[in-house]
């Protein structure tokens, strides 16, 4: 397996490298799109694709209980070893399983996450279905993505080399809709000029001041996306 194929199912030495190195690397993205997220300490968590664990240990200090998933059992190691503790202190799972078919019973969790994953769901609509079953009614589900849609040189090659789809917003919120999700809303970061462009299912659009400035070198060429969807 190649350094391209790990980014999409870390496997192996250097599979738990890259997954350290994205825990570190999309942690501002991640806390950008967790801002949009009201847990509450009731409430019963989900993070699919959960990679290196790291967004797992962030939402078990104020949910009840986290969940976690990935198909990639090398992701699934380092999140148990990030979440050692919480593991032990029964707030925290994390289970190897695949987002086409996921191991949990219908109307389990409050609130689902997906971290820069999408891009890699087979079947895009049907994730989104299985997603919505495991969700109690009125549950949210958060995707976190740091662009929105190709247009952007680095976009482009990463979707050539990686094997991906960024997916740009209308996209997203249609496959959403087909599933009969509701109270869709789009924030997407305006980071040249320092807002959030916040979107609405009926198309309206305002524009809010983001003085967020936890970012990468490579975060300044792509425009991060958060969309909450409710069941």
């Amino acid at each position: 397996m190649g350094f391209f194929d790990n980014m999409r199912k870390p496997k192996g030495k250097l599979g738990n490298i890259q997954l350290k190195s994205m825990n570190k690397e999309h942690t501002p993205v991640s806390l950008w799109g967790l801002k949009h997220l009201n847990i509450k300490p009731e409430d019963i968590i989900l993070d699919v694709g959960c990679g290196g664990g790291i967004n797992i240990s962030r939402m078990a200090k104020k949910a009840k209980m986290v969940y976690g998933v990935d198909y990639s059992i090398e992701s699934v190691k380092l999140s148990r070893e990030v979440n050692r503790q919480e593991i032990y202190d029964g707030k925290v799972k994390v289970l190897e399983g695949n987002v086409a078919d996921l191991p949990f019973e219908d109307n389990t969790f409050d609130i689902v996450t997906a971290f820069e994953t999408v891009y890699f769901w087979p079947d895009i609509e049907k994730c989104f279905g299985e997603v919505k079953r495991v969700l109690k009614p009125g549950g949210i589900f958060l995707i976190g993505m740091e662009s929105n849609g190709s247009d952007n040189l680095i976009m482009k090659l990463s979707e050539r080399l990686i094997d991906m789809i960024v997916y740009n917003d209308e996209e997203l919120k249609g496959f959403l809709e087909n599933n009969e999700y509701s109270d869709i809303t789009i924030y997407l970061r305006d980071g040249k000029n320092k807002q959030e462009i916040i979107k609405n299912m009926d198309g309206s659009q305002i524009r809010v001041d983001d003085d967020y400035d936890k970012v990468s070198f490579s975060d300044k060429f792509v425009e991060w996306m958060t969309i909450v969807a409710k069941k």
